[in-house]
């Protein structure tokens, strides 16, 4: 819908690094609820000088979300949940955290939360016919990637639910005081190799944005169009299913990820075909769809194994000749490329596929029935995303913001944002903000492999851009099969940070590989005894390390005034 002439006035990009106004009448709000919490734990504060604790919940897809139920619910437990300020996740836990925010006091009710989520996640059933619609919904938008058919097909089936809300509603559930605020992440694909001030972006129920940068809009506003600033096409704004996956696609290797979509987009048309449809349609129409998706894998495949032997090549160019026999305009397009193939660079290659894969579609794209028509759009549009490995992308609020000076990011109209664990696996580049006052951080690991890994990638970025953060010694953090269950790290005018890896020699001695592989990050489903068995080793690890959080907060609190 286009934004209205009061909208195009109001909406801009807001370039400040100051916290929103939102946020700020959020942290006002919880300072009360956070006194009390401190009071009951026999820790007097002053209201100006209540500190400000956050918990992260790290990336680990489903072991993640699972594990940071169990996590909050025992810091409820231990009357330490209304002291935290802030709750941060990465990919898997955003899952958790971006659930609780549609109830308005979901702490006070956590356990009884926990059960229920996890039920779902055992026994409930994903909805095929809301993931079909969403995602012909979205095809029909130039900004269709990879994102939106994960979001749809392959993280609403694993959690079994598609949440239709929306982000900004979460207002009023940070606003009221009784819940910690909430913050997601997500990163930039085209630079978070580089790990520069533009890489990393957050989002609230408030604003999303570019912390390094100091440039937001409303939340409400992400995905809009914007040009040096201001609104110019506001946009239907993304559900939290869609912003799930967008937080939450780095599940394991690349060819797992791929591996995943193909075998979803092959089962796309066996549901929702007409019932009316003559069976002799159907069947020319389902033999034509198995032959173009066959000659888009092939092809797919072919673009896979141009950093693979030449005989992988080969092998796809024999099958795809097999296909395409007897259609002359892509047979001939076929033959052209496999002569040239071998001395040619990966950007021609990929061109060379682009081309290959619009002749096979206009060869076998013709459908008697409309249902077919439909598949056939959803089929060609994410393979030519597998093609070019497009995920998250979305119109670019800084397009020509002339108020940002950073043309990695305002040169282009659109960019394109991927799970932030692959940079660091915990939302450490938004709770360090000086404007934040972070002194406590209390960060819960659920990675895979190096359990330490996310400490010391965020100390590197702290040390890149001169934020302050405690000095980690590296001596301690040595053993990364048989990790301690808690790390403490203090420094002056940084925050104290608190590092307690989920599986550890504490909560599960001697079993850590054994927990490590069976809980795996690509493990998409879980019996009601596995959720139990996760639940029971993140709720041991905050029993076991609660006393030394009671101890830390009364350090950063001081004695009584």
């Amino acid at each position: 819908m286009e934004a209205n002439v009061a909208e195009m006035g109001k909406a801009k990009v807001r370039v400040s690094k100051s916290l929103s106004e939102g946020e700020k009448r959020a942290i006002a709000s919880r300072k009360e609820v956070v006194k009390r919490g401190l009071d009951k734990l026999g820790i007097p504060c002053d209201l100006d000088k209540v500190p400000n604790i956050v918990v992260l919940g790290a990336g680990g897809a489903v072991r993640a979300m699972v594990a940071l139920y169990g996590t909050l619910s025992e810091l409820k437990k231990y009357n330490l949940l209304d002291c935290i300020m802030y709750l941060g996740g990465v990919s898997g836990s955003t899952w958790c955290v971006s659930a609780l925010y549609k109830d308005k006091d979901w702490t006070e009710k956590i356990e009884i939360l926990e059960k229920r989520e996890c039920e779902n996640l055992v026994h409930g059933e994903w909805e095929y016919e809301k993931a079909a619609k969403a995602v012909i919904e979205a095809i029909e938008d130039e900004c269709y990637s990879l994102t939106d058919f994960w979001s749809y097909f392959l993280v609403h089936k694993m959690l079994n639910q598609l949440d239709e809300g929306e982000l900004s509603a979460h207002k009023e559930s940070c606003e009221n005081g009784k819940n910690p605020y909430p913050i997601y992440a997500a990163v930039d694909k085209d630079t978070y190799l580089t790990h520069n001030e533009g890489t990393w972006f957050e989002f609230t129920p408030h604003e999303a944005g570019i912390p390094g940068l100091g440039a937001y809009v409303d939340s409400k506003y992400f995905g809009s169009s914007f040009e040096n600033g201001d609104l110019t096409k506001e946009r239907k704004e993304k559900n939290i299913c869609y912003l799930q996956g967008l937080w939450g696609s780095a599940l394991g290797s690349e060819q797992e990820v791929l591996n995943n979509i193909k075998g979803a987009l092959k089962d796309f048309p066996k549901h929702g075909r007409s019932e009316d449809t003559p069976s002799a349609d159907i069947d020319k129409d389902d033999q034509n769809l198995n032959k173009l998706f066959d000659g888009y894998q092939s092809v797919l495949e072919l673009k896979l194994s141009e950093s693979s032997e030449e005989s992988e090549a080969e092998k796809q160019f024999d099958h795809l000749e097999t296909i395409l026999e007897g259609f002359s305009k892509s047979y001939e397009l076929l033959r052209r490329i496999r002569q040239t193939w071998h001395s040619e660079n990966t950007g021609e290659k990929t061109e060379d596929c682009m081309s290959l894969s619009q002749a096979i579609d206009e060869d076998f794209g013709g459908f008697a029935n409309d249902s077919y028509r439909v598949f056939h759009n959803v089929i060609r549009k994410t393979f030519l995303c597998l093609l070019k490995w497009t995920w998250g992308s979305t119109h670019n609020f800084l397009y020509n913001c002339s108020d940002v000076e950073f043309p990695e990011l305002t040169n282009k109209p659109i960019v394109s944002l991927i799970d932030a664990g692959l940079t660091i696996n915990t939302a450490y580049p938004s709770v360090v903000r000086p404007e934040r006052q972070v002194k406590l951080i209390i960060s819960f690991d659920y990675s895979a492999g190096d359990p330490f890994l996310t400490i010391k990638k965020a100390s590197e970025y702290c040390k890149a851009y001169g934020i302050p953060f405690p000095e980690i010694n590296e001596e301690e953090l040595q053993d990364i099969d048989n990790p301690s269950d808690c790390y403490i790290f203090r420094g002056e005018q940084a925050p104290t940070i608190m590092h307690c890896p989920l599986f550890n020699k504490v909560n599960c001695p001697g079993k850590i590989a054994e927990y490590r592989e069976e809980f795996s990050t690509f493990k998409l489903s879980y019996s009601n005894e596995e959720v139990e068995k996760l639940l029971i080793a993140a709720k041991k690890n905050v029993a076991n390390v609660q006393e030394k959080i009671l101890q830390e907060i009364k350090r950063i609190v001081g004695p009584s005034s």
